[in-house]
């Protein structure tokens, strides 16, 4: 075998075992992506339990929220306070997860279970009135996101 048709062969096997690798970097890619996303769906669902904990293992909590989210003129500014920071920590959980939505990191159907519970909790006027007052606090698209839900509930 002469040393043209040498060099053909080794351009050949070397062209081929570019088409491997490229297919196992393809491969380790697609595990990488499904291991990010179910440490994403790890991470999510840990911080909606640790926002809602208070609320099932605090009565006095619960009886907190009901009463300064029923009549929020009422409250003290401490209670205020709380409320305030209650809110701000909700609404930042939802604008990250929309986030991560809009990124590829959480699927369709997660998404829509999360926004369907931020939905429940706007329909309390006072959730709703504090998310106008601070909505400067929150991206741009979750606020355009809110936006269009509340203009789509007003008759």
């Amino acid at each position: 075998m002469d040393l043209e048709a040498t060099t053909h062969i080794a351009e050949i096997v070397s062209s081929v075992a570019v088409v491997v690798s490229l297919i196992y970097v393809g491969v380790q890619v697609r595990q990488n992506t499904r291991a990010l996303r179910a440490s994403t769906y790890n991470a999510v669902t840990a911080n909606s339990i640790a926002i809602l904990s208070p609320m099932e293992s605090h009565p006095e909590y619960s009886e907190f929220l009901t009463r300064v989210q029923s009549d929020y003129a009422a409250a003290t500014p401490s209670e205020k306070m709380r409320f305030h920071i209650n809110l701000l920590m909700a609404f930042r959980h939802w604008d990250n997860l929309y986030y991560q939505f809009r990124n590829g990191m959480l699927e369709q159907e997660m998404w829509e279970s999360y926004d369907r519970t931020m939905n429940g909790w706007l329909i309390i006027p006072a959730w709703r009135d504090w998310f106008i007052t601070n909505a400067a606090c929150f991206s741009d698209s979750l606020q355009d996101l809110i936006r269009l839900r509340l203009a789509a509930a007003i008759p």
